[in-house]
């Protein structure tokens, strides 16, 4: 996530997905992997689903508080939090994670400075959704692939399988934001990451994904525990059958 994204077509995305788990009665966190703003492209600038009545449908509260965000240049995440638009009890965890002002990664002492800031990193993020039944995670680009090592500088704009592991021990659900890529349809790269899912999550076999096609395609792993695999199914299918589901908006995509 980059606070240059705030209140675009994909972060519309994501809060009503979050607000709906939310209203079926789920505490949420939401681990923003904050990457400081790029300006070598211009990803962030899809706002035009403002003033269209089709989006503002879907969730009139949540389309009016992007609208006055963008409309007052609040675009950065502490706007976000501050709102409380994914609900007064969202846990967050908020921490930049950067690598690009430590020593060089080739160096012994860069290697340290920059394995100790990211194991603080999730560190602390895992203190901070302790008390959540579903963390969200919001990587810049996705889960781990062909990317960049975990502690160069372009690595904290990936989510790492490793990255999981405390979340999966204390049996919470997940949902991960995942790009799309150029690699194949978009259903087989979501059949690919399925099956990623059962490696790496021991309730992985309860994992489906809700892709977003409007303006920037993306989807959303969603990993319910056992427990909760009834309930997260249930409130996805319910908002792919009301306004959220029209004109192909999300879609609800299983093995």
């Amino acid at each position: 996530m980059q606070n240059r994204y705030t209140g675009d077509v994909g972060d519309f995305s994501k809060y009503g997905l979050m607000r709906q788990l939310t209203k079926a009665g789920f505490t949420t966190a939401l681990a923003w992997y904050l990457f400081p703003d790029e300006t070598h492209n211009s990803d962030g600038k899809h706002i035009a689903y403002i003033g269209r009545d089709e989006f503002r449908h879907c969730d009139p509260v949540l389309y009016g508080e992007m609208e006055k965000l963008i409309s007052t240049k609040q675009r950065n995440i502490a706007a976000i939090e501050k709102s409380k638009i994914l609900g007064a009890n969202t846990l967050f965890h908020s921490e930049p994670l950067d690598m690009s002002h430590f020593c060089s990664l080739s160096s012994k002492r860069g290697h340290k400075m920059r394995k100790d800031a990211r194991e603080k990193w999730l560190s602390d993020c895992v203190l901070e959704t302790r008390e959540a039944d579903i963390v969200f995670f919001d990587p810049d680009n996705g889960l781990e692939g062909t990317n960049p090592r975990p502690l160069s500088n372009k690595g904290p704009k990936f989510l790492y399988w490793s990255d999981l592991n405390f979340f999966v021990q204390r049996k919470q659900s997940l949902v991960l934001y995942n790009h799309a890529s150029r690699q194949g349809t978009i259903y087989k790269q979501i059949s690919k990451r399925l099956c990623e899912i059962k490696v790496h999550v021991p309730y992985g076999l309860n994992a489906f994904a809700m892709l977003w096609r409007k303006f920037s395609v993306r989807y959303y792993l969603v990993i319910p525990t056992d427990e909760m695999q009834g309930a997260m199914l249930s409130t996805c299918q319910e908002m792919i059958d009301g306004p959220w589901g029209q004109n192909g908006f999300f879609e609800l995509v299983r093995e």
